[in-house]
């Protein structure tokens, strides 16, 4: 019995002790935002997808499979409470979202300069904050609606596992650590561990926010290699561009968009024999 009692005793010691240096801290941080969910008639605006897998140390926790979602899943991206949105760096996107060769890439790149400020798109809580394999200096900020984004390649974190983020707030600087070829920005949006597409939610050509709800089905998650991924036109300062995809020619882009070559060309003030490289942006003038 006296043998029983000093082994709990013991134990309590060691519990204490790990909450006293934080080891239980992301545990006691979550609960403490409950009271926002039983207090919805407030104001406040939190999604229960908040809490799904609190894990601090890894992006995801299993190889799981595509998410399936039995419905649409309606996400609000913007509330009257949480409103803000930053772009987390203004650059130009070098590499898109999707399969690259054998491998998927599963975010957006975007270029900067070493010690550039990268700033949190959404208010939200910092879930993870470490160096990660291939990564390098990684923060990754679960937002109120159960959305994650995740900031990589980082010179430098300035925020902790735990901290209330606010939208614009400085998270990092921009660098190259991890497996990197230049200094760029790595930033991905994710639900439920899930990658998707960062262009559903943020206009990067435009650079602004897209809409304030998103709409998320199965399809939204599943990587197919015959589907691309990228954006092919948009609009900018009234003008319509079209990015070169892989097997694009200047007769082929003329013809979707039912324009001559030679108007092609003069719009672009290129020759007929340019060779167009992928990722290139070409003017597609009016029709008319």
């Amino acid at each position: 019995m006296i043998i029983f009692e000093t082994m709990k005793v013991f134990l309590l010691n060691i519990v204490f002790l790990l909450l006293a240096v934080g080891v239980f801290s992301q545990i006691d941080e979550i609960d403490n935002y409950e009271f926002l969910i039983n207090e919805s008639a407030t104001g406040h605006y939190i999604s229960n997808d908040f809490f799904y897998k609190w894990d601090t140390l890894y992006v995801r926790t299993s190889r799981n499979h595509p998410l399936n979602l039995a419905d649409t899943q309606i996400i609000c991206l913007r509330s009257p409470e949480y409103s803000k949105f930053q772009l987390p760096v203004r650059g130009k996107v070098i590499s898109e979202f999707g399969w690259r060769g054998r491998r998927i890439h599963t975010g957006i790149d975007i270029k900067l300069n070493k010690g550039d400020s990268v700033f949190c798109s959404f208010d939200g809580i910092v879930r993870i904050s470490r160096y990660l394999s291939g990564y390098g200096n990684t923060v990754v900020v679960r937002h109120f609606n159960g959305i994650e984004t995740l900031y990589a390649h980082l010179s430098k974190r300035l925020v902790d596992v735990n901290d209330t983020v606010k939208a614009g707030q400085v998270i990092g600087l921009g660098g190259r650590t991890g497996r990197a070829t230049t200094d760029h920005l790595h930033f991905e949006a994710r639900f439920k561990e899930q990658p998707f597409n960062p262009r559903l939610i943020i206009d990067f050509d435009n650079y602004t926010f897209k809409n304030d709800t998103l709409l998320l089905t199965s399809e939204t998650f599943k990587l197919d290699r015959k589907r691309s991924y990228n954006v092919k036109t948009f609009t900018h300062n009234g003008e319509k561009i079209h990015i070169v995809q892989k097997g694009d020619t200047l007769y082929s882009i003329a013809r979707k968009h039912n324009i001559t070559v030679e108007k092609l060309c003069a719009a672009n003030n290129i020759s007929e024999n340019k060779i167009l490289k992928i990722g290139e942006k070409i003017i597609i003038p009016q029709s008319f």
